[in-house]
């Protein structure tokens, strides 16, 4: 994601862009990038580094991000993707990414957001999901430390070992294991608290095992 948010930060910018200035924005070091600026290189991006006292980075102005990189059947397809993304995700709707591509491509991506608007009608889930929400952060915090979470669902407080999210039409769901498999949803969870324990055992995907659970 940082290396697409990167090359729309470039075509934005009306002139040269030191690497100082980049590594703030995206709140890395200037080694990373360095490092994202040459992998855009090699995708065949014209990335453009000027050396001295008054260098920079600038993307060439004569290069259209779509045209290069995408046939118009992929960048439909991307677009398809973003507008039902943007239906049912709060934090995909809170990025703007259609309206990035928009600055890039106004009239075809306006054109083909259009259409599917009228011929497309997304109606899943009352509510959006958010990924960012403080209940979130504390399964993403026990998904990548690998540990067990103490969730409270409807006034019950139980611990469970996080394996993955679910997105099923219920809406967004917590695949875990807590003696047996469960899933939770998202929105029944009331407070989280990762825990100081971790679990070694043999887990089954959800995937091989969604047809012997109920939520």
């Amino acid at each position: 994601m940082r290396l697409l948010e990167l090359i729309f930060y470039l075509l934005r910018s009306n002139s040269k862009v030191t690497i100082k200035e980049l590594a703030d924005v995206f709140n890395v070091s200037t080694k990373t990038i360095r490092r994202d600026l040459d992998k855009l290189s090699v995708l065949g991006m014209p990335i453009i580094i000027y050396r001295g006292a008054n260098g920079g980075v600038e993307i060439d102005r004569n290069y259209i991000i779509s045209k290069h990189i995408l046939k118009y059947s992929d960048y439909e397809s991307l677009i398809f993707a973003l507008y039902i993304g943007e239906n049912i995700s709060k934090n995909i709707e809170e990025s703007f990414l259609i309206d990035k591509f928009k600055s890039i491509d106004q009239g075809r991506c306006s054109k083909i957001l259009n259409n599917f608007s009228k011929r497309f009608v997304v109606d899943l889930y009352e509510d959006k999901f958010d990924t960012r929400s403080k209940i979130c952060e504390e399964i993403d915090k026990a998904l990548d430390n690998q540990s067990f979470i103490q969730l409270e669902v409807e006034n019950e407080k139980f611990e469970v070992y996080p394996i993955s999210y679910v997105l099923r039409k219920e809406g967004l769901c917590l695949y875990c294991y807590r003696e047996e498999y469960m899933i939770i949803l998202v929105d029944k969870i009331s407070d989280a608290i990762v825990c100081n324990k971790g679990y070694d055992g043999d887990l089954i995907s959800y995937t091989e095992n969604k047809d012997k659970m109920n939520i």
